[in-house]
């Protein structure tokens, strides 16, 4: 197959923006389905996963292909809401260009950022497509205002449109109008020229000339600029409707970059030839697991021709070798089975068990490592549990499958309760995990808010006795102790030691008086781990024939436990270092916002090599369970936060 018909196109943007319609338009435009479905009714090609149709929005990345005149189109339809942008990131690997869609609406502008930022820094060739041209209150203009408000004036409109909201009826192509068009139009390709000029000095000569240039010079130009990244064309349409998609697909064909057009490098930088021949080099871009049919890995390849013979080398896993068990091309849900696949191609490989997402498979002893994603810490978990008990093995063995296909998702233990956690990049990524993990993988769950780690300390010490004495017949069991206990400077934790003098307890005891007295400690006055305390065994007795350890362990822990009480108990609870960064305008809704959960805001101001603010702030665990949900509802989407446990402090009394 010729690689240069190749396109491999992410449909990419907001959520509810209409990708997966537009996935669809296109996909029927080209004849690659009879009929086009609707997210409404959950009969699309690419959103086929009921997860997908019960939430009527992507929630997983969906690919699909079809031939459309003089190229071959790989369709990407990667999920919009925020909570995915790591899935679509990964998908994007893949991808040679791509075609973020938003609506009409220049509101929503600013909740691109994350997604263009990650295009721009892999300077990835992308448009943008305004959807929803025929819907009331459309404001093409103003929206078109605000993408280059946003991004700079290499953002630049392709097209006019031909009426808005209800009157939207089509496009007009600036490329190919004539040169005396007047008014709006003649400005807008004026426009136009002059954003090609910035990088074609000849066309720029022309035009301060007043010269027409060639139609052919100023495609050329579109194709090369596009294809370096050095300029976002700006197109419309209502992919419901169908308007814009025929103009939207000979975009691509003409300004789309074929994989022989991208230089791709190494993790080394060294340069990957798109070529037939010679060793493959592809990466795992999405692993798919059946319960009864196994697993599938979505491959990109780069270089080279895979075939079902071919001996794969896991460079990313110390060389694990594996053969793929099937070649599939996918149409949503649907596998097509093929016999190789070349450079630039996106294909289905069954049965590589040991291989994850994002890792390289080569063949020909290369030893090829693709780039991969740094992949951020979860920032939102829930501890998770099975409702039958029974189910704790499959539990988790099905939670492994599940963070096989999704790698955002991560399985902890909790630091100080324990707790099994499963962590995500928000409230629905998690909520969808888990709704699969039922579906799926027939395992009935129940989660809840992770515990938090109280503590209990001590602000005074005091002298602690306790003798324990019982006779059952024939030996008895006996023991005494006299124990000092004294606070600690906090975050030192619990220490013992012991200065009996005269024997009056023998030293076999010892570790068995420590025993009781730290689990005496493990649940203090409140019901919580006491800490930050030093216990000295002073002194006690023994009974030669009834002393044994259970005695003395017994006898320290109801010692601890009576003295506890007059020692100023004091409840801790843990306090997080936050880092909160979010665009300059929310800055100080952040600070307000970190005061109301308790926090004490200790530095503010820009962060380093972003364009964003960054709050740093000291903030107690328990407020920030729902954290990232409320702060993304505070900043349209665009805030962030990484946080780690910092230390234990008091409980105000009013936060109890």
């Amino acid at each position: 197959m010729d690689i240069s018909r190749r396109r491999n196109l992410a449909v990419v943007g907001l959520h509810h923006a209409g990708k997966t319609t537009l996935t669809e338009a296109i996909l029927h435009h080209c004849g690659a389905i009879p009929r086009r479905g609707t997210v409404a009714d959950g009969t699309t090609t690419t959103d086929f996963e009921p997860e997908c149709i019960g939430h009527a929005q992507s929630t997983c990345v969906g690919f699909a292909h079809t031939n459309c005149g003089e190229i071959d189109l790989v369709l990407i339809d990667a999920p919009g809401f925020v909570d995915f942008l790591e899935e679509s990131k990964i998908a994007l690997l893949a991808a040679d260009a791509a075609v973020v869609v938003i609506d009409a609406d220049p509101d929503h502008i600013p909740q691109t950022r994350a997604l263009v930022d990650f295009l721009e820094s892999r300077r990835m060739p992308h448009l943008f497509f305004i959807n929803k041209m025929d819907r009331p209150g459309a404001a093409p203009a103003a929206t078109l205002q605000a993408l280059v408000t946003a991004y700079g004036r290499h953002v630049v409109a392709e097209q006019v449109p031909v009426g808005e909201g209800e009157a939207f009826s089509g496009v007009l192509d600036l490329v190919g109008s004539a040169a005396s068009a007047d008014g709006s139009v003649a400005a807008a390709r004026t426009t136009l020229l002059e954003a090609l000029g910035d990088f074609d000095d000849h066309l720029l000569e022309e035009l301060l000339d007043g010269v027409e240039p060639p139609l052919e010079e100023v495609r050329r130009d579109l194709h090369d600029e596009y294809a370096r990244d050095e300029i976002v064309p700006v197109l419309y349409g209502s992919a419901a409707r169908g308007i814009g998609i025929s103009e939207l697909i000979g975009a691509i064909a003409e300004q789309f970059p074929s994989p022989l057009d991208v230089q791709r490098t190494d993790g080394s930088g060294r340069p990957i030839e798109a070529k037939a021949g010679g060793p493959v080099v592809a990466q795992v871009c999405k692993t798919v697991i059946h319960p009864q049919s196994g697993k599938l890995s979505v491959v990109r390849i780069f270089s080279g021709t895979l075939t079902v013979e071919s001996v794969l080398t896991d460079t990313s896993r110390h060389g694990v070798q594996s053969r793929p068990g099937g070649i599939y091309r996918l149409q949503g849900k649907k596998q097509e089975p093929v016999t190789s696949a070349g450079p630039g191609e996106i294909v289905a490989l069954s049965r590589l068990d040991g291989v994850h997402t994002l890792d390289t498979l080569t063949t020909g002893g290369a030893h090829t490592i693709m780039p991969a994603l740094d992949l951020p810490e979860p920032v939102f978990a829930v501890a998770i549990s099975p409702r039958d008990r029974l189910d704790e093995a499959k539990l988790s063995q099905m939670l492994a499958r599940l963070i096989d296909e999704d790698p955002a998702l991560r399985l902890t233990r909790a630091e100080f309760t324990n707790e099994l956690e499963l962590c995500g990049s928000g409230e629905m990524h998690v909520a969808i995990a888990t709704e699969r993990l039922e579906r799926k993988y027939h395992v009935a769950v129940e989660t809840r808010v992770p515990q938090i780690a109280y503590r209990e300390t001590i602000s005074a010490g005091t002298e602690a006795h306790a003798r324990y004495k019982h006779q059952t017949g024939g030996h008895g069991q006996f023991g005494e102790v006299r124990l000092r206990i004294e606070p600690r400077e906090r975050g030192h934790g619990v220490s013992f030691e012991e200065k009996v003098v005269g024997g009056a307890v023998p030293r076999q005891f010892f570790p068995a008086i420590e025993k009781g007295v730290r689990e005496a400690l493990l649940r203090g006055p409140n019901g919580y781990p006491v800490v930050d305390l030093h216990v000295t065994l002073v002194d006690g007795s023994f009974h030669a024939v009834d002393s044994s350890e259970a005695s003395f362990r017994t006898a320290a822990s109801m010692a601890i436990r009576d003295a506890l009480p007059k020692c100023g108990v004091t409840v801790l609870e843990p306090i997080a270092a936050v880092e909160v960064f979010v665009p300059e305008t929310f800055a100080s809704a952040t600070v307000s916002q970190l005061t109301g959960k308790r926090g004490v805001v200790q530095s503010f101001g820009p962060a380093e090599d972003t364009a964003h603010y960054r709050v740093a702030a000291l903030v107690p665990q328990a407020e920030l369970a729902h954290y990232i949900t409320e702060l993304r509802t505070a900043t349209q989407g665009l805030g962030s936060f990484r946080s780690r446990h910092e230390r234990f402090d008091p409980v105000q009394p009013s936060a109890r």
